[in-house]
């Protein structure tokens, strides 16, 4: 029950606009070179983006992970794998703190592939990165599902407490 909740709730964000940043308002110039790193570590398709498996995700489906191998189970279970994952334009932002700690923002349109066929889902990624040893790794993402106002207000209704 769980899984096809998960799925309609993947397959009705699609349709929603994205909130871009105000122009000019954070700093996403500094430290280029860590800037490349970081964007490089999106490309990396195994446990070395991640801090000797220091690492805690929260999908969009509420659930926390605790290790990128486990994360990695889930997806198993269900027979999920990334299809494509583009960022919503004007939403990216990449701020670093003090050449150390850097957080990124985006606005993603994320489509995985499955056995019962493609799912759709529109979140809001956050990834918090490390520097150690010169080198930057993933520390902390989530990704929380984009909902429309219409889905804001039924589950707030349901969220309800019946006094």
């Amino acid at each position: 029950m769980v899984m096809i909740t998960v799925i309609f709730m993947l397959f009705s964000s699609t349709g929603i606009t994205a909130q871009v940043p105000p122009a000019g308002k954070y700093n996403t110039t500094n430290y280029p070179e860590d800037r490349k790193a970081i964007e490089a570590l999106g490309m990396i398709q195994d446990s070395t983006a991640y801090l000797n498996d220091d690492y805690i995700s929260v999908g969009a489906e509420g659930m926390v992970y605790y290790g990128r191998m486990q994360e990695e189970k889930s997806f198993k279970k269900y027979d999920l794998k990334f299809k494509s994952v583009m960022p919503v334009q004007g939403t990216q932002i990449l701020r670093i703190f003090d050449g150390k700690t850097a957080v990124s923002n985006a606005v993603l349109n994320i489509v995985f592939s499955s056995s019962k066929g493609d799912l759709q889902v529109k979140v809001i990624r956050s990834t918090t990165y490390v520097k150690q040893m010169g080198k930057w790794y993933m520390v902390f993402g989530q990704g929380t599902r984009v909902q429309t106002e219409a889905e804001l207000e039924e589950s707030m209704k349901k969220s309800l407490l019946k006094n």
